[in-house]
């Protein structure tokens, strides 16, 4: 039974090993974790290790419309491919096959779901898994693969409900903050979302503060922990606690991101200086974060 390091021992280390595909049934996923986990294994494989997920409680419980899109993001960026689970009965299996040249190689059951809180060590929960027969689990798999769809199928909106976060915020009340944009009634000149306002560095870099009696609470994860961003205008992007006293939400993918973004959306041009002025002109100085989950996240700058 393995219940330590289980990010290195079930999904990294088979790879390490000679395998090259990984099949996986999860009853819950996140983008989030998908986006850690091939962002991992390009590094390490040069991009060579094929994974492909099955949510199992796609039909019952829905899929978040932050994770939909990162899904169908990473699809394009990495050898990943995802379904959704699509018939009227729950699939709450957490099963991972690993395959060599199509055929099963490893294969590991147990309690840890698809996402950080399943494969980061005591971050949330405790959980255990143990090695069984490859071939059993390959079988298993490909039943619950013949009922599901790939998240681009035709059909998919009509079998799976895509839950739009704002619409979720009407209806459950979901926890919120607001970050501020400006310290002492300006941007900073050399942080925030002037970050990389300075010799050395990518002007378009940027961070979102957080202050502390926010980063003291329990609203934003860990700092270890990436969480997947929707913004009111549907883009999405991976974002993490970072810096010292967790004052800053950064996107660790690339420290422009959050930069590109704001400025885009301000219309200032790209690498510009942001002022109070800008953020004053369109309307807002301020950012809302609403929690959907641990590892999903509302953006709003609307006006």
């Amino acid at each position: 039974m393995l219940f330590e390091d289980l990010f290195q021992k079930i999904l990294i280390e088979p790879a390490e090993d000679g395998a090259s595909e990984l099949l996986i049934v999860s009853g819950y996923a996140t983008a989030s974790m998908a986006d850690r986990h091939l962002r991992k294994l390009a590094e390490n494989f040069d991009n060579e290790i094929r994974v492909q997920l099955v949510c199992g409680m796609a039909f019952f419980d829905g899929i978040s419309l932050t994770d939909d899109s990162m899904f169908k993001r990473l699809e394009s960026e990495f050898p990943f491919s995802c379904f959704y689970h699509a018939e009227p009965f729950p699939v709450h299996s957490k099963v991972y096959v690993w395959l060599l040249n199509g055929k099963p190689k490893k294969a590991f059951v147990g309690s840890a779901n698809y996402t950080q809180s399943g494969f980061l060590g005591n971050y949330k929960y405790r959980e255990v898994m143990a090695e069984v027969s490859s071939y059993t689990a390959f079988d298993y798999y490909s039943q619950i693969l013949n009922c599901s769809l790939e998240i681009t199928h035709e059909d998919i909106e009509g079998r799976i409900t895509i839950v739009d976060p704002l619409s979720e915020k009407v209806q459950r009340s979901m926890d919120s903050v607001d970050l501020s944009l400006i310290s002492q009634d300006k941007v900073p000149d050399r942080s925030g979302l002037n970050w990389g306002q300075r010799p050395g560095r990518d002007s378009n870099q940027a961070y979102i503060p957080i202050p502390q009696r926010i980063a003291q609470s329990d609203f934003f994860p860990e700092r270890r922990v990436r969480f997947t961003v929707s913004t009111d205008d549907g883009l999405s992007f991976i974002g993490t606690v970072a810096q010292d006293n967790d004052k800053a939400l950064h996107s660790p993918e690339d420290n422009t991101i959050i930069g590109r973004y704001f400025r885009k959306r301000l219309g200032v041009e790209s690498g510009a200086k942001v002022t109070k002025d800008h953020l004053d002109y369109y309307g807002r100085t301020d950012v809302t974060f609403w929690k959907i989950d641990d590892e999903t996240f509302y953006m709003d700058f609307s006006v």
